[in-house]
């Protein structure tokens, strides 16, 4: 007997869920970027913690288009944090890395 597959969420209802997340932490701001504006940006933009944050949230399996790899550059480039995610546990990870960061910055290493 075959089991049914069970279908992974939509892209928008990740973004939804990680939006949702950093909105609801202390000293958080995140939005939907809509790409109609400019190509490439990644979906979620935020500040945490001061520190900048671009997230490209792509379905489990999908990969990134070259443009949106080439934009992720470039945000590292600038020092922000850019990522591409495939759900919130990824998030959290990122999030808590940028904690560690800010820490030893704060602390010295």
């Amino acid at each position: 007997m075959t089991r049914p597959r069970t279908k992974s969420p939509s892209e928008a209802a990740i973004q939804t869920r990680i939006l949702k997340y950093l909105n609801s932490l202390p000293r958080s701001w995140a939005c939907k970027f809509p790409g109609v504006l400019r190509r490439g940006v990644p979906d979620v933009l935020a500040c945490y913690r001061g520190q900048f944050l671009a997230l490209e949230v792509k379905r489990p399996g999908q990969e990134p288009t070259a443009l949106q790899r080439a934009v992720i550059d470039q945000i590292h480039d600038a020092g922000g944090v850019a990522e591409i995610v495939h759900d919130l546990d990824e998030v959290r990870q990122i999030l808590l890395e940028v904690d560690e960061e800010l820490a030893l910055q704060r602390f010295g290493e």
